[in-house]
């Protein structure tokens, strides 16, 4: 099914908001895992976390806007047609838009004012200041969260399709949020504490896997009456595509923990492993790109 301007534009939009949650999660897993690397790491993170928080401000507000302008069909001026704005406003969809620009902006704040709190701080201070800024983060995590009951297909799904659907945004947010600072931890000087945390970041690593395999079964399980309706819906076929995605970004991770991992003792290594994880945050880009279509374009059968 091929999206319609519209509907691309409100593609576009959710998979920003999608960026910025994992950029969130991802963030604060990192942040918390490489807390005794050096201070440019950490405003690095910081300064991937505002601007994936930002990007979603931008995606969520703009979203509510191309959702009023879509119903009034007037162009790109019916974005701002306020009758419709006001109806809108009060209904779920605003309720949705409210707690995502809430949980974006909070986080935001956050990455602004800790990474200026460690910039001049002492190392007391900053552990303290990240002990608050991890609980701020984790509260604007959960508003994102929380936005989810208000939203589309999700709202019209059973009680256990819905914790298995945070249960797997969650996991695959702190997962694929996680890619990029991984990136930045190989341009350390110190190898072993490369090796160290991406060992323990592996280990997590699995906890996060196992989440999002049950999380995904049970989802598929409520939204498909039989298996024939995988092979003979669009949504089905896209779901497929999806799960063939998915099949080729855990192959990838388990070459980084099993193969890549224990070669992290020289720059060589080092260098091997930074590649495979560009390659895995290709991966997990389509991913989100086709799973942004699946919840926007395409509707699951029956709901």
């Amino acid at each position: 099914m091929v999206p319609s301007g519209w509907e691309l534009l409100d593609l576009v939009c959710k998979l920003l908001t999608y960026l910025g949650a994992a950029s969130l999660l991802g963030s604060l897993i990192c942040l918390w895992l490489f807390k005794n690397e050096s201070r440019q790491l950490s405003y690095e993170i910081l300064t991937y976390l505002a601007a994936g928080t930002f990007l979603g401000f931008q995606g969520a507000l703009l979203r509510f806007l191309v959702q009023v302008g879509m119903v009034v069909d007037n162009g790109l001026v019916g974005m701002f047609d306020w009758g419709m704005t006001k109806i809108y406003l009060e209904s779920p969809i605003g309720d949705t838009t409210f707690f995502q620009l809430s949980g974006f902006v909070l986080a935001f704040v956050f990455a602004v004012v800790f990474r200026m709190k460690i910039e001049g701080g002492t190392s007391q201070s900053n552990q303290d200041s990240l002990q608050f800024f991890n609980s701020g983060s984790l509260i604007a995590f959960l508003l994102l969260i929380f936005s989810f009951r208000f939203s589309g297909h999700i709202s019209a799904l059973s009680t256990i399709s819905k914790l298995a659907i945070v249960l797997h945004y969650s996991a695959f947010s702190a997962w694929i949020g996680s890619l990029y600072p991984l990136c930045l931890l190989s341009f350390s000087k110190d190898i072993g504490f490369i090796q160290s945390r991406v060992k323990v970041f592996g280990d997590r690593a699995v906890l996060m896997v196992s989440l999002l395999i049950i999380a995904g079964g049970l989802m598929l399980l409520d939204l498909f009456d039989s298996i024939n309706e995988i092979f003979s819906t669009g949504y089905g076929v896209v779901v497929l595509v999806k799960l063939s995605l998915v099949i080729v970004i855990l192959g990838i991770a388990a070459i980084n923990r099993v193969i890549l991992t224990p070669k992290i003792a020289s720059r060589k290594g080092v260098r091997q492993f930074r590649n495979s994880v560009k390659i895995e945050i290709f991966v997990a880009a389509l991913i989100l790109i086709v799973t942004t279509y699946l919840s926007t374009v395409v509707g699951p059968p029956e709901h």
